[in-house]
């Protein structure tokens, strides 16, 4: 990918990243229009983030699925 291919106008950006990492970056440029439904999770690998989309969110906040720390 080089910054040519990318750099031109978008309708919306969208944090994928964990740990609010991105979305503070995005926030940062006045980029952030929303917040989305990762802005604010840690996921352990981009696998885990893939299946969210592939599967659309399903079972996405279920207590099953969840582990609460701190």
């Amino acid at each position: 990918m080089n910054l040519e291919d990318i750099q031109k106008s978008y309708g919306v950006i969208v944090s994928l990243g964990g740990l609010c990492q991105v979305t503070n970056q995005i926030k940062r440029h006045n980029l952030r229009t929303f917040s989305g439904p990762l802005d604010w999770f840690y996921y352990p690998s981009l696998s885990d983030v893939n299946r969210l989309l592939q599967n659309r969110f399903k079972k996405f906040m279920k207590l099953e699925n969840m582990i609460i720390e701190g």
